[in-house]
């Protein structure tokens, strides 16, 4: 057995359902291990695609995602992606091509330092010495990936590690480690914040996923009773319609409160770094991270450990009465119901191109509790952000933090493989849909149906938005009303053009039922409901 065939036998092993990639000759022994064990080979157009598909794997199983890429720009093309999954915590495994060992520093094809460019931006990045060490290097790629702050490794594996014989002894199996929260003094410190509170506030990140409560967090947050905003993965938590789920009033929330949990949210940008809560709150901060911690404002108790294990280690504990915060809940709920009114009023305002609300709430009226649903784009996202509900944990993707376009197609094609009897959703913008547009090409060749939707505004919106006020006049930001459809229906994907609103819904409809990668192409109007937004 040649080390590559080795390889791919323990990736499956450690939970490898299929092999991302685009074809290289540095790396096409791992793809005859994986055929000989039955592990489908999912080739892409572009690297960068082939590694966001490993990240939503790893996202959407909770588990892990593989790529394998080839030397010097193969690994280089991936990097976005790598550095996405590293801002979104996301447990992937980047395997990447080189040059025999022997021809290092001989100037061999696509040589170069892979290793030192992925250290800043993996958890492990490191050089297989050997094919006899393959099992013990993806056994600890494996545990570092999926132990504490999830996030991506890489190996690099030359030539002769993937193409000479190896031995078949292999490591035992990692298994992904729970992540317990041990400080009874923090929880019960917690216990009484929460008991003398009359405004608390909880928000949930995508860390409680990975919780071993994820499954069984809707009563965890029913019995603690407190309103809810969810982020990221976990944006469908409650549904669409809990009386604990808010959407629309954070802010106001966030600057009355007087307690608030951060369950894995990170202060960062989209918190104004801790200034989007009232100074006079009380923070109670849970995370896997130990430093994220110490970051921006300290909270006054602070929780190194599993969002998901503190929450239930809470409300396991929880005596406070039924009915406590009622007129808080309700002073909430009329802010939302009124917002909520603006935002159709609005979506109704034009017909002619298509309102971006009135786009992404046709969207929503389209989702059932099987769908996925992904978010692509800049402008239009912020847009669906208000007006996409999805039905459940782990039925929302975005990029995440670090603000990267281009990864909607590749996510779908994950997602349709991994979950193929979920319908999937991709809201794109148009800017973000030619970076991976041509992904639809691989959807066609491996049968995966997603129904893609495009806000065609002609402009990077989100930049123009900011150049407007600031200069008076918009450069590098005008695109041209574009076919995209055209494209999608010669890579043989199903695709339409819809420039009045009437005819979304049906259009919307056919996409779905064409049973191809099909794109709804969307003329849609400048909106006044983002006005004013600046993302920099």
């Amino acid at each position: 057995m040649t080390g590559g065939r080795l390889l791919a036998r323990v990736l499956r092993d450690h939970g490898m359902t299929h092999l991302f990639t685009l074809s290289g000759g540095h790396i096409m022994e791992i793809y005859e291990g994986c055929a000989e064990i039955g592990v489908p080979v999912i080739d892409f157009r572009h690297e960068q695609a082939a590694a966001f598909a490993a990240e939503a794997a790893g996202r959407l199983t909770r588990r892990i995602g593989v790529c394998a890429v080839t030397a010097g720009p193969g690994v280089m093309n991936a990097v976005t992606a790598v550095a996405n999954a590293w801002r979104s915590q996301s447990p992937m495994i980047v395997i990447g091509g080189q040059a025999a060992q022997p021809t290092l520093g001989m100037g061999a094809l696509q040589e170069m330092d892979h290793v030192a460019v992925m250290q800043p931006i993996t958890k492990w990045s490191v050089r297989v010495p050997s094919p006899k060490e393959i099992p013990d290097y993806v056994k600890r790629a494996f545990t570092a990936a999926t132990t504490g702050i999830m996030g991506p490794v890489f190996l690099e594996c030359p030539m002769d590690i993937l193409f000479d014989r190896a031995e078949t002894q292999e490591e035992g199996i990692a298994e992904v480690q729970p992540f317990f929260v041990q400080d009874e003094a923090a929880i019960q410190q917690a216990l009484g914040l929460l008991r003398q509170a009359q405004r608390p506030v909880l928000m949930i990140g995508s860390q409680v996923l990975f919780s071993p409560h994820w499954a069984h967090i809707q009563p965890i947050l029913e019995k603690l009773g407190i309103p809810v905003f969810a982020s990221g993965m976990v944006r469908g938590i409650l549904g669409d319609k809990h009386p604990l789920f808010f959407l629309h009033v954070r802010k106001t929330a966030l600057t009355q409160a007087d307690v608030v949990i951060l369950a894995g949210v990170p202060l960062d940008f989209r918190l104004n770094y801790g200034g989007s809560i009232g100074e006079s709150a009380q923070l109670i901060r849970i995370d896997r991270d130990a430093e994220e911690l110490k970051r921006n404002r300290l909270g006054q108790v602070s929780v190194w450990g599993d969002p998901g294990d503190f929450l239930a280690q809470i409300a396991a504990r929880w005596d406070g009465s039924s009915g406590q915060w009622d007129s808080w809940l309700a002073e909430l709920r009329k802010e939302e119901e009124q917002k909520e009114r603006r935002i159709q009023e609005e979506a109704a305002s034009s017909t002619r191109p298509v309102n971006p609300l009135r786009m992404c709430l046709a969207v929503n009226e389209m989702l059932t509790p099987r769908s996925i649903v992904i978010g692509d784009g800049g402008d239009i996202v912020g847009t669906a952000a208000y007006t996409v509900k999805p039905r459940g944990p782990g039925k929302w993707l975005d990029a995440g933090p670090l603000g990267t376009l281009g990864a909607g197609a590749p996510y779908a094609i994950a997602a349709k493989l991994l979950f193929p009897e979920s319908d999937v959703w991709v809201i794109f913008g148009d800017g973000a849909f030619g970076l991976n547009g041509m992904e639809y090409d691989t959807a066609v060749r491996f049968g995966l149906p997603f129904v893609g939707v495009v806000g065609n505004d002609a402009a990077w919106m989100q930049i123009k938005r900011a150049q407007i006020p600031f200069y008076g006049r918009a450069i590098a930001t005008d695109l041209r009303l574009t076919r995209y459809d055209l494209m999608v229906e010669a890579l043989g994907g199903w695709g339409t053009f819809v420039e009045d609103t009437a005819d979304l819904p049906a259009a919307l409809q056919a996409a779905q039922a064409s049973g191809k990668p099909a794109l709804v192409n969307v003329h849609i109007s400048e909106s006044e409901f983002r006005k004013g937004s600046i993302s920099m």
